[in-house]
């Protein structure tokens, strides 16, 4: 073989197998995205966020707990610029109802991503629950990797199984005073579907009660595996091996 083709063949194979760089993306939640109607339970909002050249989809769907512990998918509505809210299933449609909150059941949102990321802060609306005299948007962060295609479709039974590997945080807002939190989550909180309701046994002890608004994420690069490095390292060998055969052959023809 030529070798500088099989050069260029071993620096194609080296870079394509070298890590992504992580990116940033804004998801924008201040509208109803793309999907299945929306008066529906189990509906779908699906979102594409853009960087430069890179884009990042993402699916969201409602679910509820409900206080028997049953786990019930739920209705996603879009609320202009104040973010998405949860009704759960025969929940009423007037009155402060709607929001993602822990009250009378526990409302959250499943994101699901077409790459790994984490996150780094969010916009949560809070409002206040209508027996409550006050607004507090601690929220609970779960993550977890899915097996199979990153937009499949989800039932009670497989979410279930998912969240038994979940894991999570509580944030620590402080109502209407902090929609903007960061979340200065740890390395390891990576996935490529997400979790977001009211807390569960959060800072406080107080209902939670907020729209989701936006979320800016960050990819996560991924790390070849051994047997890629592996690859790597003799494609490295073959390059240095090409040129010291062109520094003999150049030696060759000037001496």
């Amino acid at each position: 073989m030529n070798k500088i083709f099989q050069i260029g063949l071993t620096a194609a194979a080296i870079t394509a197998a070298m890590p992504a760089q992580a990116t940033d993306f804004i998801v924008n939640t201040t509208s109803a995205g793309t999907g299945s109607p929306i008066a529906a339970n189990g509906n779908v909002f699906n979102y594409t966020a853009t960087t430069g050249k890179e884009t990042l989809s993402v699916k969201a769907t409602a679910w509820s707990l409900e206080l028997d512990g049953s786990l019930k998918t739920a209705q996603l509505a879009s609320f202009g610029t104040n973010g998405l809210g949860v009704y759960q299933q025969d929940e009423r449609r007037d009155g402060a109802y709607h929001q993602i909150d822990n009250r009378n059941g526990w409302e959250f949102v499943v994101l699901q991503f077409s790459q790994d990321v984490t996150l780094l802060s969010g916009v949560l609306n809070a409002y206040q629950l209508v027996d409550r005299n006050y607004t507090d948007n601690d929220a609970y962060l779960g993550w977890n990797k899915l097996t199979g295609a990153w937009d499949q479709n989800l039932t009670a039974t497989s979410l279930a199984n998912i969240g038994q590997s979940i894991k999570s945080i509580n944030t620590n807002g402080q109502g209407a005073s902090t929609p903007n939190q960061t979340f200065n989550l740890a390395s390891s909180a990576v996935g490529n579907i997400w979790v977001i309701g009211g807390s569960v046994d959060g800072p406080d002890g107080l209902n939670d009660a907020f729209k989701l608004a936006q979320l800016t994420v960050r990819t996560v690069s991924a790390v070849p595996e051994p047997a890629t490095w592996a690859m790597m390292l003799v494609g490295f060998g073959m390059v240095a091996g090409a040129a010291r055969y062109r520094r003999r052959k150049t030696g060759a023809v000037f001496a």
